[in-house]
């Protein structure tokens, strides 16, 4: 299993299950694998790429404080999108190894009075 922990100590809960100005707080996506080949006559041929289906979640976060979001970016900072880390899911509460996907962008929203951004988690 990994080495880093995500959440970090003192990170607080995203927003679930809504969070104001940030869309949808909480999406679970399962990416399924299969190839498939039309043939001449317009019959599908499918097999699967591989032997389990790839979850993803993604987590929004709104009004997060300078000290929450200092540490949330010490976090990407220290496993960017290639370091494999331990993630306690928010909504199962289980642990999956993932990595990050995508950039890191968060922004200053005045209305939440902090800083606001979503995540995306892919299993390993």
């Amino acid at each position: 299993m990994a080495d880093y922990q995500f959440p970090p100590e003192g990170l607080p809960e995203p927003k679930i299950p809504s969070a104001t100005n940030a869309g949808d707080s909480y999406k679970k996506v399962l990416s399924d694998s299969t190839i498939t080949t039309t043939t001449d006559a317009h019959y599908k041929r499918t097999r699967p790429r591989t032997t389990r289906v790839i979850r993803s979640w993604s987590y929004s976060w709104v009004g997060l404080s300078e000290k929450a979001y200092a540490l949330l970016e010490a976090f990407w900072l220290a496993v960017r999108t290639s370091e494999t880390f331990s993630f306690k899911n928010y909504m199962d509460g289980h642990i999956y190894a993932v990595r990050f996907t995508g950039d890191y962008q968060f922004i200053w929203d005045p209305s939440s009075n902090g800083y606001r951004g979503t995540l995306t988690f892919e299993e390993v």
